[in-house]
């Protein structure tokens, strides 16, 4: 009899270990039995200090914070902080934060502004998405509910925007300008030529028709170049015309001289003959 109720206490004592987990380590452990978590359709919760700062709901979704209201619902990883809560990674050289603005300056924001910042030997922010087709099927876009803008990323260096750009200042780089037109090797058509050149083409000279212009756009430098090539020309072209205008005003004006002494010597003829009679 002692030696049945020792091996019913023993195997008692057995099942009751075999259900423990230890807070310093467990093997041979079956994820099927062993595990921390619920059985019943309810949160895991997890506490410190006996404040509940973490839990998993039975769908999966992730919850970290105190005090967290519950936010809309549509979030499958929230993390909630009364005042300035970031989601952060971090190395040995620094750490990559998203975060939400508490107050006016304190993340570089206004508040609730969403800011990203890299904190560490580098500040950049690099978005890689690789994608060796060349084709623009690599994009990303910034939208609301009526309208969005699309930037499409080419393997050639190229972006392209589905959107209007507006912007306080722009500076573009150029390789060539168009001072060359007031050296003084440069040839510059008569207007005669350039009235040629408009009769049978259709455009100004060195200008992209409008075909050109359609099917390829423009290069926003050389295209301003090209601009002030023509306006540097329309210079030279008034410069000249000024020149003329001013010879032209002074044979004018002695022409008006000699047509008054004519006509001065006129009338001493005229009286001379008058006399004589």
């Amino acid at each position: 009899m002692k030696t049945q109720l020792f091996s019913m206490a023993f195997l008692v004592s057995s099942f009751t270990f075999a259900q423990s987990w230890s807070t310093t380590g467990n093997s041979g452990t079956n994820p099927s039995n062993n595990f921390i978590g619920t059985k019943d359709n309810q949160p895991l919760v997890f506490k410190t200090n006996n404040t509940k700062v973490m839990n998993i709901l039975p769908n999966g979704v992730v919850k970290v914070g105190i005090n967290d209201p519950g936010g809309s619902g549509e979030a499958y990883f929230r993390i909630y902080k009364e005042d300035n809560p970031a989601f952060e990674i971090a190395n040995s050289l620094g750490s990559f934060q998203i975060g939400k603005s508490g107050c006016n300056g304190c993340w570089g924001g206004q508040i609730g502004d969403t800011v990203l910042r890299n904190k560490g030997t580098s500040h950049n922010i690099i978005i890689a998405q690789p994608n060796d087709g060349n084709d623009g099927s690599t994009y990303f876009g910034i939208q609301d509910a009526y309208n969005g803008t699309w930037v499409k990323f080419f393997n050639n260096a190229i972006a392209r925007f589905d959107g209007k750009i507006k912007a306080k200042e722009v500076e573009v780089k150029a390789n060539v300008w168009a001072d060359y037109v007031f050296k003084k090797e440069y040839q510059l058509k008569s207007l005669e030529d350039v009235e040629k050149h408009i009769i049978e083409k259709g455009h100004l000279p060195n200008i992209p028709t409008a075909q050109e212009v359609l099917e390829n756009g423009i290069n926003v430098a050389e295209m301003n170049s090209k601009l002030l090539e023509k306006i540097e020309e329309l210079t030279l072209y008034s410069i000249e015309q000024n020149k003329q205008l001013k010879f032209q005003a002074e044979e004018i004006k002695m022409l008006r001289k000699q047509s008054e002494e004519l006509q001065e010597l006129k009338s001493q003829v005229q009286k001379l003959l008058s006399t004589q009679k």
